[in-house]
């Protein structure tokens, strides 16, 4: 099975690490594809768990900071130990908390059930993302961003797998609830063939000595710390974290501003979502010839006209069609960047990862609930996205 699907990702033609097996590379791609699915079914799904329990659009961005919150105190600790430990407790670890995180939501009664089921997805989503991440990259020396663009398209079919589930599901009269519970279920069975994957060590880092495991932490970060170029990536991939916020918030923005239903909802964001994985597609084949760096440029020009286009269009007809137009051009962000700053300090991308999860000490989620609630919802959307795009093409700018 796992030979197969190598040879339909076409990952035999990427130059591979030795140690690095088609089940192993298969298992650690699918990570951000189980990421993505999980999360884009909490995010689709929360116009209707906002009904059921009454929440505000406070209390809806307190959900989306305590994921955030667990992350910053578990991603800097797990992103450092991606170096120095073996990989698979880590990968299982976080398909279990996934797991149990999206069987809590299926299941919670109230809000305060609900943040619970919040934290423990920002505690597991980084021991799996991020490690299998790391996996790819060092795996993949020279082909960093092919193997980059290849991750995130299979997420991106992930995320659309969501919004697809929850249309169908409202269609046939299927609760959101049962989702949630098949799909952790769903992602358990995940974390047991993890627990049989076969994976390679921590590639040793420049310089790095046989000391102990806590001393060689230290100095990975202190490398990444001193880095200009690389304090340039964490910047931009920061940034992309400030692009998101709106991203949460857009299938509330959907249902209480533009009106739509909650299968209406589901069809927009699949509709994004499948544009962003042709252009995926369409990215892989050209970075097999082409530099990035004016397909980042571009990418960012684009976003600071389409998504005010899109917030401030009339009707959902004409913004369905520019929500293609968006996300097509705002989808090879997350792939170049990330894989340029996890590329950039060899044998030290566990520690990128680690310093990149601190922006999460920032209650950015809570802070955008909290505009939103008192300036609006669409002004919120509309100046935190043009403010993220204008930093990101200043530091763009220059190669």
């Amino acid at each position: 099975m796992f030979s197969r699907l190598a040879a339909v990702l076409r990952l035999r033609a990427l130059g591979r690490r030795d140690g690095l097996d088609d089940r192993a590379t298969v298992l650690a791609l699918f990570a951000r594809f189980t990421d993505e699915l999980c999360s884009g079914l909490l995010v689709v799904l929360m116009p209707t768990v906002r009904t059921r329990l009454g929440l505000s659009l406070s209390q809806v961005g307190w959900c989306f900071q305590a994921l955030t919150s667990a992350g910053v105190v578990v991603e800097p600790l797990a992103g450092a130990a991606i170096d120095v430990v073996r990989r698979r407790p880590l990968l299982v670890a976080g398909a279990a908390g996934w797991s149990a995180a999206l069987l809590l939501a299926a299941g919670a009664p109230t809000f305060g059930w609900l943040l619970g089921a919040f934290a423990l997805v920002g505690a597991a989503s980084g021991p799996l993302a991020h490690t299998a991440d790391v996996i790819l990259v060092e795996g993949h020396p020279g082909a960093e961003e092919r193997i980059a663009s290849r991750s995130t398209a299979l997420d991106t079919i992930g995320a659309l797998l969501a919004p697809s589930a929850v249309a169908a599901g409202g269609w046939a009269g299927v609760d959101g609830r049962v989702l949630l519970a098949a799909a952790g279920t769903g992602v358990l069975g995940y974390a047991v063939l993890l627990a049989g994957a076969s994976l390679p060590a921590p590639a040793p880092a420049p310089g790095a000595g046989g000391g102990r495991r806590w001393a060689q932490v230290a100095a990975n970060l202190r490398a990444v710390l001193a880095d200009r170029g690389v304090r340039r990536w964490i910047g931009a991939l920061a940034l992309l974290d400030v692009l998101d916020l709106p991203e949460v918030f857009e299938p509330v923005w959907l249902g209480d501003v533009a009106g739509a239903s909650q299968t209406l909802v589901a069809v927009h964001v699949a509709t994004g979502l499948a544009a962003g994985l042709v252009a995926l597609v369409v990215l892989d084949r050209w970075l097999a010839g082409h530099d990035a760096h004016g397909v980042l440029l571009a990418s960012a020009l684009a976003a600071l006209v389409l998504y005010p286009a899109w917030l401030l269009a009339p009707g959902f007809l004409p913004r369905l069609g520019l929500v293609v137009l968006r996300d097509a051009a705002m989808a090879p962000l997350w792939p170049i960047l990330h894989a340029r700053a996890l590329a950039a300090v060899p044998g030290r991308a566990g520690a990128v990862s680690a310093v990149t999860a601190l922006t999460g000490a920032l209650p950015l989620h809570a802070a955008f609930g909290w505009l939103a609630q008192r300036a609006g919802l669409t002004s919120s959307m509309l100046a935190v996205h043009v403010g993220a795009v204008l930093g990101l093409c200043a530091l763009l700018r220059r190669r």
